[in-house]
């Protein structure tokens, strides 16, 4: 067997990356797999030692353990790459993070030892599409702009985050924030284009980008989004009343949000989402600027080894 190149974030899921590297460190270790093994001590590392094992070590394959912002930096540096020069690389994921959106989507199990098994048997491989925004990093999950902006930068701000994940209740922080965003949130005049099509959206929430059906820790925000069939799928909500918009908080964790007469959904290959002020943009749950946003879907980018 190749060597394999894994990434860690020993801080993931408030040190969970840590402790799944020590057992998946032992399993390797006792079953003779040879591997190199890099680990992040500051924002933006995984990409950097992305590089370093597919350039320098020639690694055919990566395992990322960490959470969707790990496995969002991980994406970039393969993709930087990947303009440059021929370098077959497939990532695989063991979920340490709080929300892992992207190992929900993959059927990725959260058991350490499981998904390092599906990693290691490579028997399901899928080429997927990334988003590409314009003056924003690479996005394997999504990208939205406006109250889900928000909340991300309040979910990755909040003390409460940190203490959740302690007690494996990391999704809830989402929650939390999404009601603590909701309470006071002010929608905006936008305008969104798809595929050449402008549609005026007069009192937006949010407008997000998706490339599989989960974000913001499973929530199902898109449901029949695919990953692999170069479109990105576009969900907008937009009320002028706040409270009209509570059916699909508490809806929208089964995806059942689909026929509420706020939500609207568009698909398309390329979207510019363009507002009357600066709105905060998240990709992948990290904060990535502020609106006006382009996107550009890369179709089948890049291998995943799936469940």
């Amino acid at each position: 067997m190749e060597t394999i190149g894994i990434i860690v974030n020993p801080l993931s899921g408030n040190g969970r990356g840590s402790n799944i590297w020590r057992e998946i460190e032992t399993y390797l270790q006792s079953h003779h797999i040879a591997f190199l093994v890099k680990l992040t001590t500051y924002a933006g590392e995984a990409t950097q030692h992305a590089m370093t094992l597919i350039q320098h070590h020639q690694v055919h394959q990566l395992i990322v353990i960490g959470g969707d912002g790990t496995i969002h930096e991980v994406v970039a540096g393969m993709r930087q790459l990947a303009l440059t020069s021929d370098s077959p690389c497939s990532i695989a994921v063991i979920p340490a993070g709080t929300g892992n959106d992207f190992a929900k989507a993959y059927s990725i199990p959260t058991h350490p030892i499981e998904a390092l098994q599906i990693a290691l048997a490579a028997a399901k491989k899928v080429q997927i599409d990334l988003l590409q925004a314009t003056n924003h990093p690479i996005a394997v999950n999504s990208i939205g702009a406006g109250f889900d902006g928000m909340v991300a930068k309040v979910t990755n701000e909040a003390s409460y985050k940190k203490l959740l994940n302690r007690f494996g209740l990391g999704k809830l922080s989402y929650f939390i924030s999404i009601l603590r965003v909701f309470a006071t949130y002010q929608p905006s005049i936008a305008w969104l284009e798809v595929d050449g099509n402008t549609y005026e959206l007069p009192n937006m929430w949010l407008a997000a980008v998706a490339n599989i059906p989960f974000y913001g820790g499973s929530i199902q925000i898109c449901p029949t989004a695919s990953p692999c069939d170069g479109h990105a799928d576009v969900v907008v909500i937009q009320s002028k009343g706040r409270f009209k918009l509570l059916p699909v908080l508490f809806t929208v964790y089964q995806g059942k949000h689909t026929k509420h007469p706020a939500v609207t959904f568009y698909k398309g290959k390329s979207i510019t989402i363009r507002t009357a002020k600066p709105l905060l943009v998240q990709a992948d749950g990290e904060f990535a600027g502020s609106t006006p946003v382009q996107i550009e879907i890369i179709p089948a980018a890049i291998t995943v080894i799936s469940g």
